[in-house]
């Protein structure tokens, strides 16, 4: 009788400490999952406000292209340096890194607010082909992206 009475007890006492366990993991995976979406919807919300627009560009020189990028949208975006651009000829885009050793890009501020409009700066590491067609795309760090194409004169 007094085993049949510890084997329940100890039986009671594993099942109250699985169940805890499994309330814990249980737990822990739908706040993960809170945490994502919540994460999620605020990264689309920021999209949802953001719209930039390539105004203008053009080559200043044979290895030099002036873009003029304008934040049409609502929300500010911040730290251009983290965004990325690609620049080539039409359909041959490459990813052109941010103020290092040529090929590469400097901006001539760190934030874009609405309505400003800010100036970038292509120093490239060959000459640029007369009279053929080149694409500018600037991705921010939120993934919205835009575009531009223009012919070299």
């Amino acid at each position: 009788m007094a085993s049949e009475i510890i084997s329940e007890s100890i039986m009671v006492i594993a099942t109250v400490v699985l169940v805890g366990l499994l309330a814990g993991a249980l737990f822990y995976t739908v706040s993960t999952m809170s945490t994502t979406m919540s994460s999620f919807t605020v990264l689309q919300a920021q999209r949802l406000v953001t719209d930039l627009q390539v105004v203008y560009a053009t080559n200043t020189s044979s290895t030099q292209v002036v873009v003029y990028l304008q934040n049409v949208g609502e929300a500010t975006v911040f730290d251009l340096g983290s965004s990325q651009l690609y620049f080539g000829p039409q359909g041959q885009l490459q990813p052109i890194g941010y103020n290092g050793a040529a090929p590469s890009w400097t901006t001539s501020a760190s934030t874009l607010s609405p309505g400003q409009t800010v100036q970038l700066t292509i120093t490239l590491s060959s000459p640029l082909s007369q009279n053929q067609y080149y694409t500018v795309m600037f991705v921010t760090s939120t993934g919205y992206q835009t575009s531009y194409t223009f012919q070299v004169t």
